[in-house]
């Protein structure tokens, strides 16, 4: 049994029942990726696996074939206070550079957002002419990195629409995957009235044709342009599984398809919350939002934090940071929008574990440009 740190009592009650004195039974699992307790999961369940059966033999694996070593110290690290497993070790198979790991500071989420797309940009070395013409990318890297090979990983849903926003703009190419009906997400109804008019054809050519028409006709000062190409971007998964069958595209939206739809093969930036993320793995991470109220998540009204919540949110800044297999780029931003308010935020109080401590960081002074400073921590 795979996952076995996110059992839960009806799960664990049942296994109890099929497994008998536990011969042949095999479970596999980190107490420290334990992250669902929200459904129910109880990681307990896992500690008391030997008790539990007796006969079983533990085997802790302890070699890491995914990261390179600077994002290995850095996780370890970072679940060290909160740890499940005492005097854990990591050791990892791979060789690497230093300074794989590193944290950048903005003044709000556009910046930040911006300051992501830009560096995305960077590092393939300049997706766009414009990205060269402007000196913004070199084209040196141009090939060693793809599109498919970088997530942006964050928190809370309400993160992604600054960094939907941001991609966009800077014609990168993204999907988003998340549990919000596509119905609901703005945009969608407008490409969706609009590909009923389009010429025959696959789906996925009429969601494309649907978005450049409505863009063509508002123009590129509209601001509702913008959320109508990240509403084609969100369609496009759903689109290309339907094939030349437009009446299961209409049908699948009318009742109640997810965003929860990531296609694989896409040439596109993945976008995903650090729940949506478990199981997966990317040669670039950006971590976005790594501030006070969001790791640990605060919500409004709700009562102090207690010890298993920050521990459980912890662990998730670690599962996090171990879905990056070459770099990994933290960030934070000084002020943020949440819930109508604009709050004073900075950085997250668990990225102090990290050491070399990150040095202060100045947010930049202008709130919708990009952090202009990057800082080693490894």
């Amino acid at each position: 049994m795979d996952e076995y740190q996110d059992i839960d009592l009806a799960q664990y009650e049942l296994l109890r029942l099929i497994s008998g004195d536990g011969a042949g039974l095999t479970a596999i699992g980190d107490p420290d990726q334990a992250i669902y307790r929200f459904r129910g999961a109880d990681v307990g369940i896992f500690g008391r696996f030997a008790a539990d059966f007796p006969g079983a033999t533990t085997v802790e694996l302890t070699r890491n074939y995914r990261s390179n070593p600077g994002i290995v110290t850095a996780a370890m690290q970072a679940i060290a206070p909160a740890t499940l497993i005492p005097g854990r070790t990591a050791v990892t198979a791979r060789e690497g550079p230093e300074g794989v790991v590193t944290l950048d500071g903005a003044a709000d989420e556009h910046a930040e957002a911006a300051w992501i797309a830009a560096t995305v940009d960077k590092l393939l070395g300049g997706a766009s002419f414009h990205s060269l013409d402007s000196g913004r990318a070199d084209g040196h890297e141009h090939g060693k990195l793809s599109l498919a090979d970088i997530a942006v990983l964050y928190r809370t849903d309400a993160q992604a629409g600054p960094l939907a926003q941001a991609l966009t703009r800077a014609g990168l190419p993204f999907q988003k995957r998340s549990h919000d009906l596509l119905a609901r997400r703005p945009g969608v109804a407008d490409v969706v009235r609009e590909l009923r008019l389009a010429e025959g054809g696959d789906v996925a050519g009429r969601v494309t044709a649907a978005v450049r028409s409505i863009a063509t006709a508002r123009g590129g000062r509209d601001t509702t342009v913008t959320d109508v190409r990240a509403a084609g971007e969100l369609l496009l998964p759903l689109a290309r599984r339907c094939g030349d069958d437009l009446e299961r595209f209409l049908g699948e939206i009318a009742v109640g398809a997810e965003t929860d739809a990531l296609d694989p093969r896409a040439e596109a930036i993945t976008l995903l919350t650090l729940h949506g993320a478990k199981g997966l793995e990317f040669d670039v991470v950006f971590l976005a939002g790594c501030e006070r109220g969001l790791l640990p998540l605060r919500l409004p009204g709700s009562g102090p934090l207690t010890p298993e919540d920050a521990a459980e949110e912890r662990r998730l800044l670690f599962v996090g940071m171990t879905r990056a297999r070459e770099r990994l780029l933290l960030s934070y931003a000084a002020r943020r929008t949440r819930h109508a308010a604009d709050q004073t935020t900075g950085r997250s109080s668990f990225l102090a574990a990290i050491t070399p401590p990150p040095p202060g960081l100045t947010a930049p002074r202008r709130p919708r440009r990009p952090a202009d400073r990057q800082l080693r921590l490894l």
